[in-house]
């Protein structure tokens, strides 16, 4: 039985997400010159993280996408169709750059705040210590992201097909999960 496709880009985001924080423990413990020793609970925390907020992304993603479609259908030339539908699709350029930009603005803020709540309450803190996690990295994590996301956000809308743009953002975000790995501790 095939899984749905929410379904499968999440388990796909974990398990990726996953061994980014394996990855940053790592990287952690070379830079602090000390054996390599496998923080479990970091491992579940992160990786929970990523069982709830993969969803949502997929969900957003999609809603992008049937909210501002990235393909237009174009006549095509008569010379070129003889003998063919006479429909073509073509990249909606003002759709994708509207898309690239709410992702960026509205996804971004809303996935930093998400994420820094999130692994708050899986590590069991008030709403006071989240709430001053936020005011103090959020910009910080946002302004990061600005250096990875928008470049992914053009692939993803241009050329990746929607069921597979939360698997391309994972990978791209290998590096990013390592950054927040390292900067949530």
């Amino acid at each position: 039985m095939a899984l749905p496709p929410i379904a499968k880009a999440t388990l796909q985001a974990a398990v990726i997400n996953a061994g980014s924080n394996v990855l940053a423990q790592a990287i952690g413990a070379y830079k602090d010159e000390r054996p390599f020793e496998l923080d479990s609970q970091a491992l579940l925390q992160f990786t929970t993280s990523a069982f709830i907020l993969s969803p949502l992304t997929f969900l957003w993603l999609e809603g992008l996408e049937a909210r501002f479609p990235g393909q237009k259908v174009v006549q095509a030339p008569k010379a070129k169709t003889e003998g063919a539908a006479g429909a073509q699709t073509k990249l909606n350029v003002t759709n994708t750059v509207l898309k690239i930009v709410i992702d960026q603005v509205v996804g971004g803020a809303w996935n930093t705040v998400a994420f820094i709540t999130t692994m708050g309450l899986l590590r069991g803190q008030n709403w006071e210590t989240i709430t001053l996690q936020i005011q103090n990295d959020f910009w910080p994590i946002l302004v990061a992201g600005f250096k990875l996301w928008p470049f992914v956000s053009v692939l993803n809308f241009t050329v990746v097909p929607v069921d597979k743009r939360l698997l391309v953002g994972s990978l791209f975000g290998v590096i990013w999960a390592v950054y927040l790995s390292l900067m949530s501790g």
